[in-house]
């Protein structure tokens, strides 16, 4: 009997034993797959798991910063483009660059000193560029690209002392798709096609822009730059629904919705980090992408009775 329970519990342990092993390989697997996805923490040890159209970026310096991959400036725009130039300093970067996107033809030249020396013609490209002008500092939820704002949710921040932004903000940057291959454990980019070397200079129209900088500023002037950007979302998320007029003018001035348009306080210069804001909304921020109406948190308001709630930015309440 002794013998028949001893041989039990040995077959027990042994069960366990493979059980816990494979439990363990399988997590170890888990963490891989996050950190590389970027739903981990830490800096990845491995080879570089980004790769362009198939080719892998093999010098990118990044890390995994509170599930975000970020990726070094200087790093990623000398992937980019041989032509980069990076200057950094107190956690600010700016940099330059020029990427050739065509060789159009060969045409043949006379050369005084070829022809003195008889050599005759000698040929010259017709070379088409496009340039890339970058800024960013760290702290600030946005990087600035070819005048463009561009939103960075968990904000700017530094790897081993450089200045770094998510993979998904400067892939934005040259028009690049990113996707994950959880069977590699690869992040993709790839070029969009019929898509320029790089984002296009801002165009943003002057009286979209003066309209939302100046409620933008009456509103949350004051407030933090989440604060800001939620208020200019509401403005747009007027414009989009149907039961409010379509144009940034006819929203502000319905009556009875935006106080400073009555005060007249809407006219006010608005400040820089307002006019910020407005762009970063223009250029697709979205921190509340469903609210119609705000007002000072606390407040015994029709939005607070009759409207859903979401959120609370600084000092306002935000209602779907």
């Amino acid at each position: 009997m002794k013998l028949r329970v001893t041989g039990i519990l040995l077959a027990i342990l042994m069960m366990l034993s493979v059980t816990l092993t494979a439990f363990a390989a399988a997590a170890e697997d888990a963490q891989t797959a996050d950190e590389v996805s970027g739903t981990g923490n830490g800096t990845v040890e491995s080879a570089s798991p980004f790769y362009l159209d198939g080719e892998q970026l093999a010098d990118l310096e990044y890390q995994l910063i509170g599930g975000t991959n970020y990726v070094t400036v200087a790093s990623f725009l000398s992937a980019m483009s041989g032509e980069a130039m990076v200057e950094e300093e107190n956690g600010t970067v700016v940099a330059s660059c020029v990427t050739v996107t065509e060789i159009v033809d060969m045409a043949a030249v006379e050369d005084e000193a070829a022809v003195s020396g008889g050599a005759g013609e000698i040929a010259q490209a017709n070379v088409i560029e496009e340039t890339l002008t970058f800024s960013a500092r760290e702290g600030d939820c946005y990087v600035v690209a070819n005048g463009h704002y561009l939103y960075v949710e968990s904000c700017v921040m530094t790897v081993e002392g450089k200045v770094a932004a998510p993979i998904r903000a400067l892939a934005r940057i040259f028009n690049l798709d990113v996707s994950y291959d959880r069977a590699s454990r690869r992040v993709l980019l790839t070029r969009r096609e019929g898509e320029g070397a790089c984002i296009a200079g801002a165009a943003y129209d002057e009286d979209t822009l003066y309209w939302l900088s100046h409620i933008i500023c009456a509103e949350s002037g004051n407030q933090p730059m989440l604060g800001k950007i939620a208020v200019g979302n509401v403005v747009m998320n007027r414009v989009a629904n149907p039961l409010f007029p379509n144009t940034i003018k006819g929203v502000l001035f319905q009556k009875n919705q935006f106080s400073p348009a009555a005060s007249g306080s809407i006219y006010r210069t608005p400040n820089e980090e307002s006019v910020i804001a407005a762009k970063l909304v223009l250029d697709g921020a979205c921190v509340v992408p469903t609210a119609l109406f705000f007002n000072r948190a606390g407040l015994n308001t029709y939005a607070a009775r009759n409207r859903t709630y979401v959120a609370t930015i600084g000092a306002h309440a935000f209602y779907d």
